[in-house]
């Protein structure tokens, strides 16, 4: 195994705890949190700051991601070109819903959101972006695609990637998440009953390539409170947009067959 750099990995995991933040962080919570010692988060937090990394509110002390992070953001996203008409889809979704729509393409092992459509209602789900691939067993993207790909490939997957809690409904064990990949597959679309962030619900389907296996998904955002009033208006408009990002991407292969 390549040898691993501490520090490097040490900012990195600063980095990311910065961008879940919802607010600037005083360091000694950080510290904390992060299970590193004062001096060394103050050193890497000086570090990140003087290259613009990082940066530090001079009335509180607190920091927050610096300028630089967005150049980065803004450079991976745009290593995920959509294609127009997978982005033509999203949109309609989240216009027939009126709620915030997301785009998500397997790419690898992973299953990344590539899209994201907000709606007037501005729900926000903390942590999504377009890059973001973790937690699949709590998202209903995620969820969607799984139930695709197979019980040996579900099962490796969560071997390397051990399912975490992130709210009190979260599904942690293999055998609860199992069964609802196979209610999933059966349905034809997940859910996430608040099991990513409390307060929100989602609803997912998947659509496939032309080899007939999942290729990517899509999906609703919706507060709880008002979910299960509009559930099955959502369930039909995400499942015609899985449809037709199926036909989509048949039609593109048919295209590039044709040359």
């Amino acid at each position: 195994m390549a040898e691993l750099l501490g520090t490097v990995r040490r900012a990195l995991r600063v980095l990311d705890y910065l961008a879940e933040s919802e607010e600037p962080v005083a360091i000694k919570r950080l510290a904390t949190e992060l299970g590193i010692n004062i001096s060394s988060a103050y050193h890497v937090l000086n570090t990140l700051a003087a290259d613009g990394y990082v940066s530090r509110d001079e009335r509180t002390g607190a920091f927050g991601l610096g300028v630089k992070t967005a150049r980065l953001g803004d450079a991976y996203a745009r290593s995920w070109p959509v294609e127009p008409e997978l982005h033509a889809i999203v949109t309609e979704l989240g216009t027939r819903t009126g709620e915030n729509a997301y785009l998500a393409l397997v790419h690898g092992k992973d299953v990344v959101i590539t899209d994201i459509v907000e709606s007037r209602q501005r729900v926000r789900v903390h942590a999504l972006h377009r890059g973001y691939s973790a937690d699949l067993h709590a998202r209903a993207l995620g969820k969607a695609v799984l139930a695709h790909i197979g019980a040996a490939a579900v099962r490796e997957h969560f071997a390397a990637h051990p399912p975490r809690r992130l709210t009190p409904r979260t599904s942690t064990s293999l055998g609860a998440i199992e069964a609802e990949l196979e209610r999933a597959r059966r349905r034809g679309y997940s859910e996430d009953l608040e099991e990513f962030c409390e307060g929100v619900c989602c609803l997912a389907a998947p659509f496939f390539g032309g080899d007939r296996a999942a290729a990517g998904s899509l999906s609703i955002s919706v507060p709880s409170f008002r979910y299960r009033a509009v559930r099955m208006a959502v369930r039909d408009a995400v499942l015609d947009a899985a449809r037709a990002a199926t036909v989509a991407l048949d039609s593109a292969r048919l295209r590039v067959s044709l040359g």
